[in-house]
């Protein structure tokens, strides 16, 4: 099974082609000038592929799809873009989709990595302190001819725990790291990791802000490329993974068929807040939902990236303060009795 283009490959190529067919070349010649344009080996394999199947049939549907490289998202638009002969309209729309949900990624990705490696660095410190810092201490207070005691006693017992237990730990910081690398580069499981975070308390919003985005950001898209709204709607809800929206959504559906303006079933299902609401009644009503859709995932995308990064602003202080305590009360549980004994000598 072929590996699926990554984002940044899709970007450039439905950004090329949408500059193509704006400029009137067809998709062959397109593919050609692709072709022979500065491609590493694997991407001009893939274009010589479509361009031999485009020769044949005529089509970029089934071009792209013989592939088997393209998602199957970008490659139902592309049909639907041949069809209703606005192919060009619908490239320039799907590289915005992908350029957005990269950056999409690229929020959550610093939303877990640089956590996780403050939490690493903090953990790697205190161990250091157990392991290196309190058996020197222990010398001191033998040389002395005193032992430890109370919570350096206890604090000592854990260092000599975690010396004993070191293979252990190093094999279950290995599994740790392994498992944040799969969430991080492997679709997949960053997909089956954000379903299972998005549930706590303080990362529902984000959740909800990454969820509207990918939600408008699909119906501007879908409408760009000639679709109606019902088919918009039901496109738009195939891309969401946050249950939620899905059922917003399937609300907006209902209240659709029951009669309802598309404006007014996005109020009663409670999709977007009241600004972005009233923008649509406009919208609606000029024939520019498209553009008005496309406004609210570029709003919700900068939110998102804005709460991410409040968080992140929150999180190291947090981090570093709780540091501190720890290492606090381990040198005040050693120097303190170490202080009296020595006063005690003097």
């Amino acid at each position: 099974m072929k590996k699926k283009l990554s984002n940044e490959e899709l970007i450039t190529f439905c950004g090329q082609m949408a500059l193509i067919l704006k400029s009137g070349i067809s998709s062959l010649e397109g593919i050609y000038i692709m072709e022979n344009g500065d491609v590493q080996t694997e991407g001009r394999e893939i274009l010589k592929e479509i361009r031999e199947e485009l020769e044949m049939c005529g089509m970029l549907y089934p071009a792209m799809e013989k592939t088997g490289v393209f998602p199957e998202y970008a490659l139902h638009m592309t049909e639907i873009g041949e069809q209703t002969g606005r192919l060009d309209e619908t490239m320039e729309a799907l590289a915005a989709y992908y350029q957005r949900e990269e950056e999409i990624l690229d929020a959550v990705k610093s939303a877990v990595t640089y956590p996780v490696a403050m939490l690493g660095m903090l953990l790697v410190i205190v161990a250091v302190l157990f392991i290196k810092v309190m058996p020197v201490f222990e010398q001191v207070y033998m040389q002395l001819g005193q032992e430890m005691t109370g919570v350096a006693r206890q604090l000592l017992n854990i260092g000599d725990w975690m010396r004993q237990s070191a293979i252990v730990l190093v094999v279950l910081a290995v599994v740790i790291l392994i498992i944040v690398f799969f969430v991080i580069f492997y679709k997949k499981a960053r997909i089956e990791f954000i379903s299972k975070i998005q549930t706590i308390g303080f990362m529902k919003k984000i959740a909800w802000k990454r969820a509207r985005t990918r939600f408008a950001g699909g119906m501007a898209m879908a409408l760009k490329s000639g679709l109606d709204m019902d088919e918009s709607l039901s496109l738009s809800e195939k891309l969401t993974d946050y249950e939620p929206l899905k059922m917003k959504i399937q609300q907006c559906q209902e209240q659709m068929k029951q009669g309802e303006t598309f404006p007014k079933a996005l109020k009663e299902a409670r999709i977007f807040d009241g600004m972005q609401e009233r923008l649509m009644i406009i919208g609606y009503e000029t024939g520019a939902v498209d553009e008005v859709m496309e406004q609210a995932a570029d709003l919700y995308q900068k939110q998102l990236q804005d709460q991410i990064q409040k968080m992140i602003a929150v999180l190291e202080p947090t981090l570093v303060g709780i540091l501190c305590v720890i290492v606090g009360i381990i040198l005040l549980s050693v120097m303190l009795p170490l202080v009296g004994i020595m006063a005690g000598i003097g």
